[in-house]
């Protein structure tokens, strides 16, 4: 049973070490890897649930307080996610919600992966509970 925890505290201060940032926001690529070249541009898929923040659509970003990376619950603090032309929200099932619908409070689930500038970007943001109800 101690191993287990010891493992756990490891794994749970290398995930900490990755997030960190000088810019107040941590950037979850960091938390994938370095990105390595490939035909998509992109590589080290994973899955981040979170609660907006903030949604900054001049940059296609969106700060958000991550509850957990890959279905590890752990607390991450505040964090940015980007999106471009191809990322898909859906909200009840719905493809037709824009990034421009989320709202602070609501809570998210991302899939996504690093893209050639380490950061995290969005394949599909799907709206887990919406703020408004």
């Amino acid at each position: 049973m101690r191993k287990l925890s010891v493992a756990a505290a490891v794994a749970a201060l290398l995930l900490l070490a990755a997030c960190g940032s000088n810019s107040g926001l941590g950037d979850l690529g960091g938390i994938f890897g370095t990105p390595q070249s490939s035909s998509t541009g992109t590589n080290n898929p994973g899955t981040i649930g979170a609660t907006v923040n903030f949604v900054d659509t001049s940059a296609q970003r969106i700060d958000v307080a991550v509850n957990y990376v890959n279905n590890l619950r752990q607390s991450q603090g505040n964090q940015s996610i980007y999106y471009d032309s191809r990322t898909r929200v859906v909200y009840n099932g719905n493809n037709g919600y824009n990034v421009s619908d989320l709202e602070r409070g609501d809570q998210i689930s991302v899939t996504g992966s690093t893209d050639n500038n380490g950061r995290f970007l969005a394949d599909t943001i799907t709206v887990t509970r919406n703020v408004r109800g």
